[in-house]
């Protein structure tokens, strides 16, 4: 893949999430039997779960001679693994429990269904206000030091110099609307027990525990799991990479505070997301064309499954009302400022970006990429580095990471795959985005058995009724907060 540099709830948020959750382990690795659907459960709507697990084609397409690759370096995998010769024998189990040998007849896929959920009447709680990043260090103004409204609180900003990185001085400032706040670092960190006692009159909590170095937040509507000193987050046993490490102060688990509004807040509450715009229409983008191939898989290249993906996406949502238009739909090349300006072009729009992944041929899993906030750095070194100024997309920070929770944990919950987690990078195609945008990573093409799902017809269906799904869960969680604009 190459893409460059509350006062009151709606009942769409409580409607699905009564279910009681089973703890799970800290290793997502390994998908459990009993992975909720996350997203359908949070914000409502969507299909019912795929009882029919994909199955390929009978004749994926013949092994590629090797081409020039346009993509950076390839992760390295430490072991190897399937062979990419032979289609090695799969079997694919999704949460239905049923087992299916690739290769085998089976029958065929069900389309997903609308479900209807009761409602039920949420505990009030006060709506935290997100304002624009402010520098915290500079408070002597009349206007910073305003009094907040209860719950209220403002995002961190104050590490854009590299002397508030140096600074290891921890202070414990003043109560700011309830919210405890510890600056580390010369970064502000909230406690979780501030995170509890904000969120608790909607999931009401009944689990709050440290045990070494795991942390525990959970009742029977939602379950947190976090590690100090690690970034990886598991929400309902979905994993989010953070922007920092959780940390520990005086016995204290502290989530930084720009964690706290640009994703914990936007996924915990999808329908007070600020500037949120209603749209009826999906730019749906297929990564790579024409003389830039992608990654070379063990079945073709990823240019051409990245097409066909779109394509399969398109039917999914037009099945769905929803309007779709294409970045491409033959082999050619776009530009990554091209596509952007596809996105920017159309009005009531969000933008989906499809691409496969490459590595060693042990490599597998799904991987969904939002924009990096300002004043954070990429997941990774290659995703553009530190966002010290902030870039257009930066305005559809809280859209962006409910788009990217609602796709991956649709496709995550309904299927066996390795959970690589929701993502921060500085692709150009989302740097540039005024519009909410994503780019969803479908599988390893370099991996034997995850590049025969990607070949088959079947996988790509199942897989773009999920996303299908996920839209139409993502418009409804934010219907009230499309409603005051």
């Amino acid at each position: 893949m190459t893409s460059g540099l509350h006062p009151k709830l709606p009942t769409a948020l409580i409607a699905l999430i009564a279910s009681a959750l089973a703890l799970a382990s800290f290793d997502v690795a390994r998908a459990d039997d009993e992975k909720p659907g996350f997203f359908k459960k949070l914000f409502g709507g969507g299909g019912s779960k795929t009882e029919t697990p994909p199955e390929p084609e009978k004749k994926p397409e013949a092994k590629p001679a090797p081409a020039k690759k346009s993509k950076p370096a390839p992760e390295k995998s430490a072991s190897k693994g399937a062979e990419t010769g032979k289609p090695p024998r799969v079997i694919i189990t999704t949460t239905g429990g049923k087992k299916v040998e690739i290769g085998k007849k089976s029958a065929p896929a069900k389309t997903p269904s609308k479900t209807t959920a009761k409602t039920e009447t949420p505990k009030a709680a006060p709506k935290p206000k997100e304002e624009p990043v402010k520098d915290v260090t500079k408070s002597s103004s009349a206007k910073d030091n305003e009094t907040p409204m209860k719950g209220e609180f403002k995002e961190d900003d104050d590490d854009k110099t590299a002397a508030a990185e140096k600074s290891k001085a921890v202070e414990v400032l003043p109560a700011n609307g309830g919210w405890e706040i510890i600056k580390i670092g010369g970064r502000d960190y909230v406690t979780a027990e501030s995170i509890r006692n904000f969120y608790n009159p909607v999931y009401g909590f009944t689990t709050f525990r440290v045990q070494g170095t795991h942390f525990w937040l959970g009742s029977s509507k939602l379950i947190l799991k976090a590690q100090i000193g690690s970034q990886e987050m598991l929400i309902n046993n979905i994993k989010f990479i953070l922007s920092f490490p959780v940390q520990e102060y005086n016995g204290k688990v502290l989530f930084s505070r720009l964690d706290l509004c640009k994703l914990i807040d936007p996924v915990l509450y999808p329908s007070h997301i600020q500037n949120a715009e209603y749209f009826d229409t999906v730019v749906v983008d297929a990564g790579h064309g024409g003389h830039d191939s992608g990654a070379r898989g063990v079945y073709g290249y990823e240019k051409d499954f990245a097409l066909k993906m779109a394509m399969s996406v398109r039917t999914a949502l037009m099945q769905r009302g929803f309007k779709v238009i294409l970045t491409r739909a033959t082999d050619t090349f776009i530009t990554l400022g091209g596509r952007v300006a596809i996105a920017n072009q159309t009005p009531k729009s969000i933008f989906l970006s499809f691409h496969f992944n490459s590595g060693g041929t042990a490599a597998t899993g799904i991987e969904t990429w939002a924009l990096t906030p300002q004043s954070a750095a990429a997941t990774i070194s290659r995703g553009g580095g530190y966002n010290m100024n902030g870039v257009t997309g930066n305005k559809q920070d809280s859209a962006n990471i409910a788009l990217a929770t609602a796709v991956h944990a649709s496709v995550i919950s309904r299927f066996k795959f390795v959970d690589r987690g929701i993502k921060r990078a500085q692709w150009s195609v989302l740097s540039g985005c005024k519009r909410p945008g994503i780019l969803f990573e479908g599988g390893f093409v370099t991996n034997g058995a995850e590049c025969q799902l990607v070949a088959s017809e079947t996988y790509r269906q199942q897989v773009s009724a999920a996303i299908g799904d996920a839209v139409m869960n993502y418009r409804k969680a934010l219907e009230s907060a499309m409603a005051k604009r």
